[in-house]
């Protein structure tokens, strides 16, 4: 169940951390079906970082489906959705969604200005909460160790700018674009800079954008942890300054009433 302060965040940001969602030696026992996986589909071994290619990590259809990862699906994060999608009124899954690993990539971070997004179109009645998104931690994910970035407060920007925009012009690249081209902040998070003030510029403190805020975050956690999203906001993949790759899982829930769930 969410305290109140955790539905105040997610209602202003889109976004609330549960920590300890599962247990670590569930999370120990994620990663060593992650690691399989990896040795076995991609040649990289966890006891061998010259195997640690910096490459874009896909296909992981083993460890999709693997039962290990039920666990993430447990009581505190059963009983938030239920706070946010109504008890038994949420689609159950039938895995704990994409398997997110980005190894070691990069010799400094900043946050990135290319494919921000959402995973949702635009067409649903505006104040209503088409889905949430999971990301569950199965390793540690450290500042700058290669967590997704969200927009904080987008969902609630997206609403605005969908409410004034006819039906025939909610179609989601051009609501995407032109979203993101509505302000000059959002211009700025959107474009590649040489600006050394950069990070702190977006993340440090909320941006009023016409009288609603937004900032930057990055997705830090402990083995066990999980983050849940409103499906409007917005977010991308950052790079991986750590020594360790990223291990998480992502997965959207929807209402029972929003038709089946993708897979």
């Amino acid at each position: 169940m969410l305290t109140a302060e955790q539905r105040a965040e997610f209602d202003l940001t889109g976004i609330v951390k549960l920590e300890g969602a599962f247990s670590a030696a569930d999370a120990s026992a994620m990663r060593a079906v992650v690691w399989k996986e990896l040795a076995v589909r991609h040649g990289i071994h966890e006891d061998d970082p010259s195997t640690w290619t910096p490459h874009y990590v896909s296909g992981m259809k083993t460890t999709k489906r693997h039962p290990a990862f039920q666990a993430i699906l447990g009581p505190p994060l059963r009983a938030a959705l239920d706070d946010l999608l109504g008890p038994g009124r949420w689609q159950e899954p039938k895995h704990q969604g994409q398997v997110l690993v980005t190894l070691p990539n990069a010799d400094s971070w900043r946050v990135p200005h290319h494919m921000w997004h959402t995973d949702v179109g635009y067409d649903t009645p505006p104040g209503q909460l088409i889905g949430v998104k999971h990301w569950a931690f199965v390793d540690a994910v450290e500042p700058g160790g290669g967590g997704t970035v969200q927009l904080a407060g987008s969902h609630r920007l997206l609403e605005r700018y969908v409410s004034q925009l006819p039906a025939d012009k909610r179609e989601y690249k051009h609501v995407r674009d032109s979203f993101l081209r509505s302000h000059p902040w959002l211009r700025g998070l959107s474009k590649p800079d040489d600006d050394p003030d950069r990070n702190r510029r977006l993340m440090d403190v909320d941006t009023d954008i016409d009288g609603l805020p937004a900032r930057v975050v990055e997705l830090t956690g402990r083995p066990g942890d999980v983050y849940l999203t409103h499906l409007w906001v917005m977010h991308a993949a950052a790079p991986n300054a750590s020594a360790r790759p990223r291990m998480m899982r992502s997965r959207p829930f929807y209402p029972l009433d929003a038709g089946p769930a993708p897979e």
